[in-house]
């Protein structure tokens, strides 16, 4: 490539491109005009990277080109295969697939106390200073300085129709996506994570009606006896899959928190952008051991109960004009709580707040149907591309391979247009699930207010809320089906790590084992840089 743009990749499944005016690399795929599109056949239909071309390209991919005047990267809808730049000293910009933190780099404080509090790193930020990420359906221009463009939106007008008919339309569609998958695992062994929930169970049901039974192994993990556990060995035997399952224990925990292969792989999968992915961590390492996988293709259930609205507040969907600020309380409370400060979080003084309240403040007509689609989006850009899609960096660090159909374009786009009332609490999607296997999928009741805590409980949620939070705190400890608590060896260690300071700051009440791994993190990447 030419001298104005340094690559340094490190995915084996990054693959040189070339045509008429550009050379770079390309990795994943994608489908476009009926084709099936890899770097084998890029040149062939490639006409230009404009946010109308590149909106219609279907799969998981990123791109880096190389131009006679500018450098241009461009990431799918979903963030799957992160990208990150910066200019050197000699003016030359520096492409990555990866970020590994050394003693030239210098640690963000906004995107330190981001990732404190939310588990990753919002915008285009890294957790260092001169590094920027590509966020979703992102194509950046490289030339004597970076620009942007978002190539799509979520928030979108709504249709209107019956249940019945979304539904005929989602199995349609979910038909569609597996189809399209069957073709791309041909030969290839299939591994899924299959925790017992609706997402993992559509998954082994729409592999196996394809006729792949004998090339899945599933599996699941945590304390002997744990209720996930069992629904998922109960659903691997009803179909006949193979089924792995892992005793976690706290001695395994703190054996494995305190080894190099963990910092290792927190350096690897964290990229400087978010928390690494814990619970699968063990299990996958084992399984490769015991089955002998080589690039198998393991296809975890992210994340279609959030795009069929399972994190949408009831008040967000009455009817009603919102403010800004309303919207802005519906964000932060939810994502940025992995440690509680002391002195509270401003939302509108604080770097946290302001940058949220900029995003909400590019839409106008805050109806309900548009702002359960502006919080969609956030959550989507934003926690579900950075920390839950970025979870598929455990099977890359242990060489395998990965797919997520339930994130399938498609699927983006029939979600973003439901009416809020059918996608509140899953509504359409588990009635849908029902439709298509009835011994599987119980048929749901419409969801109403006596889901809102906030409406059960009204003045006195708040303080509810904190009691419950501090006493499962204690108990959680002991309680917990994972036993990841284990890190910490004795309860009297646990309890000492439940508050720290930090620039004059006391963080306190962490939310679950990811506060933990966030802090230990930064503690990690500041010892690396310093």
């Amino acid at each position: 490539m030419a001298n104005n743009c340094i690559t340094n990749l490190r995915h084996k499944d990054f693959y040189p491109i070339k045509g008429v005016g550009y050379e770079g690399f390309f990795r994943g795929y994608f489908y476009y005009k009926n084709q099936y599109v890899t770097h084998e056949n890029f040149a062939n239909i490639y006409e230009g990277a404009t946010p109308a071309e590149v909106a219609a390209w279907n799969g998981e991919f990123a791109l880096i080109l190389q131009t006679n005047n500018e450098i241009v990267l461009v990431t799918d809808k979903k963030r799957s295969i992160p990208l990150f730049y910066t200019l050197s000293e000699s003016n030359a910009w520096i492409v990555q697939d990866h970020l590994e933190p050394n003693s030239t780099m210098s640690i963000r404080k906004d995107a330190e106390e981001e990732l404190l509090l939310a588990g990753f790193v919002a915008g285009e930020k890294t957790l260092f200073q001169n590094w920027s990420q590509l966020e979703v359906a992102s194509i950046v221009h490289l030339n004597e300085r970076a620009s942007k463009h978002l190539y799509y939106s979520y928030v979108v007008e709504k249709e209107q129709d019956s249940i019945d008919a979304f539904a005929e339309e989602l199995a349609h569609i979910l038909n569609e996506v597996f189809d399209d998958l069957v073709v791309r695992l041909e030969g290839r062994k299939i591994v899924l994570p299959l925790s017992g929930g609706y997402d993992s169970r559509i998954i082994a049901l729409l592999l196996k009606d394809r006729g792949l039974s004998d090339s899945i192994v599933t599996f699941t993990y945590g304390r002997p006896g744990n209720g996930e556990a069992t629904v998922s060995k109960e659903i691997a035997d009803r179909l006949g899959l193979k089924w792995k399952y892992f005793a976690y224990d706290k001695s395994m925990w703190e054996s494995m928190y305190k080894s190099k292969l963990w910092k290792d792989y927190v350096i690897y999968a964290s990229n400087g952008t978010s928390v690494a992915h814990l619970q699968d961590f063990p299990s996958t390492k084992l399984l490769v051991e015991e089955e002998g996988l080589k690039s198998a293709v393991f296809i975890p259930g992210h994340s279609l109960d959030f795009l069929g609205g399972s994190h949408l507040p009831y008040e967000a969907i009455l009817d009603k004009e919102f403010t800004t600020k309303e919207v802005v309380d519906f964000i932060i409370p939810k994502h940025f709580r992995l440690w509680q400060l002391a002195n509270g979080l401003s939302h509108t003084t604080s770097d946290i707040g302001r940058s949220v309240t900029k995003d909400v403040s590019a839409y106008t007509k805050l109806t309900n149907e548009r702002v359960t689609s502006i919080i969609d989006e956030w959550n989507w850009k934003e926690r579900q591309a950075k920390f839950i899609i970025n979870s598929v960096r455990v099977y890359e660090y242990f060489d395998q391979d990965w797919s997520m159909p339930l994130w399938d374009d498609r699927l983006i786009y029939f979600f973003s247009k439901i009416p809020a009332d059918l996608k509140y609490k899953k509504y359409l999607y588990d009635y849908t699930l029902h439709k298509m296997y009835p011994s599987f999928y119980p048929l749901p009741q419409k969801p109403g207010p006596e889901n809102s805590l906030r409406n059960k409980y009204g003045m006195l949620y708040p303080l509810l809320r904190k009691i419950y939070r501090k006493r499962k705190l204690y108990r959680q400890y002991y309680d917990e089906p994972m036993e990841w608590y284990g890190i910490y060896p004795t309860y009297k260690q646990y309890t000492q790590a439940l508050s720290f300071k930090r620039n004059g700051n006391k963080y306190e009440h962490p939310y679950n084992i990811n506060s933990f791994i966030a802090k230990d993190m930064i503690h990690m990447m500041k010892e690396i840089t310093k």
